[in-house]
């Protein structure tokens, strides 16, 4: 509620009225500038008083016209007097509304009674006093006021007093200073320099998006000009810091270097122009900092392509084998069939010509004619002989030779009766019932072989077809084509077809190879292996394939050194370029880091010297880069440590007024702190890395600002304390430092709330195309827990901020975290649960223990007001819950089902339910005993 004080005339023109805040937000949210112009107004306590005119508190959204300077020490006389003086052309004939907490009105009646002097110190103190309300109380017009005149004319440079609001400009985002001429003073001169020093106040007016753009007046949360403090001291300001980067005003200039570069004396210049650019040589390391970056980039250059070399050979190996394995064993299974299919041929023929040699009652003239028909259509034909068996010996019945083939070649029919005779014992397996496959080469001038296969006359087996046949018949599949070796043996090992000749007349015998004697010793018609062969030295890949004729087989052989020439070779270029590259690499690192060593070493030379205390160090930017930025903010650091009495610290922390009530109170005890039950809260922005680096910092502070400014008005409507902000994560605290009745229930209230405004957010962002489409998805996680907490100021006496701590806060956080993988908004636990159920619907999620902590917890999603939830929502979370019961009951198939007809019923894909779906497979394949205790262990934040 604000109460209105009399109106008191002010500056001539104009009339104050201040208005006490009670410190609650519907009041200022209600307040609507009435006609006028309005000044919130703050103070704060660093080295002594200072004030400021600010932006709405907590980014309260105010579009009429309101007054924005930044803080002002009390005793700075000269920038009081010019304040007073834009003051009085800025309200000429308006209302000033001067909205303040109860705990300063005596500073406020104060500066504005200071503010009256200093335009017209015409005026009696006395009758000041008076008409601010002041008598009685310690006057704050100072004494240095009377003695102004005494001070000498001096152009000095202060920020503007912005006006923002709909008659008003909005704010620029570049803080142009104003120099503005005072008879009556001047500046002290420096009695170290003898040079005048220049006093200078930053502004903090900033704009989102740097270019004056216009306000929304339909914006939902449009802040202006609203600082946020995160923990470590950055302020997450419209145009100042987001997430630690700096974002410059046009021109690539910062305030603080205009400022300097303005009121920096001609001796300042000349001196520092004396300074020589050197560095002191006495500044050593054990190792520089160019050697380490050669040798760090060296180690990973070389891992790096070390790895890239090995995983790449070692799979093309790979590849090449299993491409040699398929092509072997294709190789073997083309040619066995083509072999077996022409063996079966030259049986067939050799029976039709057994039968046109034992037909009774044919023509002599008509046998000749058909004989000599078919020798000279099968020229690889050259003998066919039918044997009976008498005793130990092979009686010849009938034979007849291929005569043309006789005169072209040495050898005679004697020939051919020795090869019977040589090979009796084996064609005699003919009689068994068994087909023979041998060689006949030996004792002929070219390769040839022999079958042997039992014939029936007088309907008994009693006789054997014997029929040799010229290699010509088989040979061309044998012919040696690229890498692969192909040949053929019998059951006996003795080589039939071979790309050698010499090995084929020999009839060598080959079941020495593994490959051989693994064919004859196998029931499997095809097979593989890889053996080294000492005989032929090295390692060789073999695959075969039996022709299912007389035990004969195929064999395809390929050396391995022949197979992965490709793979050495590639390896030994990889190496090749890679010593080229790294020698490339370390010329380039060499003279590249030469352009960071040197600045370094400048600025630990001029580090060294600011220790020393001498502050005018000669160095200057010598890069575009980062050191080169580094190394100019670090010549202001020095000249911002020469003045440091006189620049002010204008980037503070922002206090919840709760908390700084309660201080005023009794701040020796928040310092002590206390063990207090709260409701511990933390929330995330969910991806909000890849959402900052698509936008712009002025975006990407605009679009922060705006919804920590949402988030922040819920939690404060539901009586919970900002604890600080940590980038876009928001932590807060229920029932501390003040008591909050159903703290539980207030928590879960502006959990389910905040869920509701940031989609009301994202709605506006897509209508309006705002930001990126990343942005415009944006989500955020919730933990909520209840417990036990260490609560007070933690820090230093100069420096601290209240805070929360221990394990309730620290299961808050993450539960946050494990919003993730469950892919839920709110998680909380059961003391919360348990305050809520009657109001709220929840879903018991999963009983796990979290890192950190040895005691399981159960915890659960917070779905929403039950008022406001769909009935498939309600039955959802029932059938979810049914299968958790089955799940830890080990009831794996039921409880699988449970969770997809709960996500089926929902309508929505269910991360959590997929989880457990996953995982009660996995406990049904491998069982988790009966001492399981259904507790699932996470091993991450």
């Amino acid at each position: 509620m604000l109460e209105i004080s009399a109106e008191i005339p002010f500056l001539k023109t104009s009339k104050l009225i201040l208005l006490v805040w009670d410190e609650t937000l519907p009041s200022l949210e209600s307040w609507k500038g009435e006609e006028g112009i309005t000044i919130f107004f703050q103070t704060r306590r660093t080295r002594e008083l200072e004030f400021r005119f600010g932006p709405p508190p907590w980014g309260i959204r105010f579009q009429n016209n309101h007054f924005e300077y930044p803080f002002l020490s009390i005793h700075n006389i000269s920038a009081n007097k010019y304040l007073a003086k834009e003051l009085t052309q800025a309200s000429e004939g308006k209302n000033l509304f001067v909205i303040y907490p109860k705990n300063v009105e005596v500073e406020v009646r104060s500066v504005f009674a200071r503010l009256e002097y200093l335009f017209d110190d015409r005026i009696s103190p006395d009758r000041i006093t008076h008409r601010f309300g002041l008598t009685g109380k310690t006057s704050s017009i100072p004494e240095a006021v009377v003695k102004t005149k005494e001070i000498e004319t001096k152009s000095l440079s202060y920020p503007p007093l912005e006006l923002i609001g709909e008659s008003g400009k909005t704010k620029l985002r570049q803080m142009e200073l104003v120099t503005v001429p005072f008879e009556n003073e001047t500046t002290v001169p420096n009695k170290s320099t003898d040079s005048p020093k220049i006093q200078t106040i930053e502004s903090l007016g900033n704009d989102t998006d740097g270019m004056g753009k216009e306000e929304d007046p339909n914006h939902p949360y449009d802040m202006i000009e609203s600082s946020f403090a995160t923990s470590d001291g950055i302020m997450h300001t419209n145009g100042h810091q987001v997430n630690g980067k700096q974002s410059l005003p046009e021109g690539g200039e910062t305030t603080k270097e205009k400022i300097s570069d303005n009121t920096r004396s001609e001796k300042d210049k000349i001196d520092e122009a004396k300074v020589p650019d050197t560095i002191d040589s006495t500044v050593n390391t054990k190792f520089s900092l160019q050697l380490k970056m050669m040798g760090v980039i060296s180690l990973l250059f070389i891992l790096s392509v070390a790895t890239i070399i090995i995983i790449a050979s070692f799979y093309f190996k790979q590849s090449i084998e299993l491409q040699l394995r398929d092509n072997n064993l294709r190789i073997a299974e083309i040619i066995g069939s083509k072999v077996k299919s022409d063996i079966l041929g030259v049986v067939e023929k050799g029976r039709q010509i057994a039968i046109t040699l034992t037909t009774q009652g044919l023509p002599e003239d008509d046998r000749k004619l058909l004989l000599k028909t078919f020798f000279k259509n099968d020229k690889e034909f050259i003998y066919l002989g039918i044997f009976e068996k008498r005793g130990d010996t092979l009686v010849k019945k009938r034979e007849v030779f291929n005569e043309e083939e006789l005169k072209k070649s040495s050898v005679t029919e004697d020939d051919f009766h020795a090869v019977v005779e040589r090979n009796r014992d084996a064609l005699a397996e003919a009689f068994n019932g068994q087909t023979v496959l041998l060689n006949s080469s030996p004792g002929f001038v070219e390769p040839s072989f022999a079958i042997a296969i039992p014939t029936a006359e007088n309907g008994e087996l009693d006789n054997a077809l014997v029929i040799i046949v010229k290699l010509e018949k088989i040979i061309g599949a044998f012919s040696k084509k690229g890498i692969e070796t192909t040949f053929m043996v019998n059951g006996s090992g003795t080589v039939l077809a071979h790309p050698k000749e010499d090995l084929v007349l020999a009839a060598t015998d080959l079941t020495g190879m593994p490959i051989v004697k693994t064919m004859l010793t196998s029931a499997p018609s095809t097979g593989q292996m890889s053996y080294l062969d000492e005989e032929l030295g090295g390692n060789y890949l073999g695959s075969f394939q039996k022709i299912g004729f007389a035990d004969a087989g195929v064999i395809t052989i390929v050396s391995e050194e022949k197979a992965f020439a490709a793979v050495y070779k590639s390896q030994r270029t990889n190496l090749y370029i890679a010593g080229i590259g790294l020698c490339s690499a370390l010329i380039f690192v060499f003279f590249f880091s030469k352009t960071i060593t040197k600045p370094v070493l400048q600025l630990l030379s001029a580090t060294l010297e600011i220790a020393k205390g001498n502050f005018k160090i000669g160095i200057k930017p010598t890069t575009q880069d980062e050191v080169g930025l580094l190394t100019k903010y670090f010549i202001d650091m020095g000249q911002g440590l020469e003045e440091r009495e006189k620049v002010k610290n204008i980037l503070g922390s922002m206090i919840d007024p709760v908390v700084v009530q309660e201080a005023m109170v009794d701040l020796a005890a928040l310092k002590r702190g206390s063990e207090t039950h709260i409701t511990a809260f933390f929330s995330d922005v969910a991806s909000f890395s890849t959402i900052s680096e698509q936008l712009k910092s002025a975006d990407l502070a605009s679009l922060l600002n705006e919804y920590l400014s949402a988030m922040t008005i819920i939690l404060k409507q539901h009586e919970g304390v900002l604890d600080k902000y940590i980038g876009d994560a928001i932590v807060g605290i229920f029932n501390a430092p003040v008591p909050v009745i159903d703290h539980e229930l207030k928590a879960a209230r502006a959990s389910v709330d905040m869920v509701k405004k940031l989609k009301e957010l994202r709605e506006y962002w897509t209508k309006n195309n705002l930001y990126s489409k990343e942005a415009q998805a944006m989500d955020a996680r919730i933990g909520l827990n209840s417990g036990p907490a260490k609560v007070g100021f933690m820090g230093t006496d100069a420096l601290a901020s209240y805070t929360m701590m221990g394990d309730t806060v620290n299961l808050a956080a993450r539960l946050e975290a494990a919003g993730k993988d469950y892919g839920v908004n709110i998680l909380i636990t059961d003391p919360i649960r348990d305050k809520i159920k009657d109001e709220m619907l929840t879903r018991f999620v999963d009983l796990v223990r979290v890192k950190g902590k040895n005691e399981p917890v159960r915890i659960h999603e917070l779905i929403g007001y039950r008022t406001e939830l769909e009935s498939n929502l309600l039955e959802a979370a029932s059938l979810y819950e049914l299968g958790f019961e089955e799940y830890l009951k080990q009831n794996w198939k039921k409880a699988i089902q449970y969770f997809q007809d709960s996500e089926k019923v929902k309508g929505t894909k269910d991360k959590s339910g997929r989880m457990l779906i996953e995982r009660c497979e996995e406990y049904n394949l491998n069982s988790p005993g009966k001492d399981w205790d259904g507790v699932f262990t996470r091993t991450h934040k």
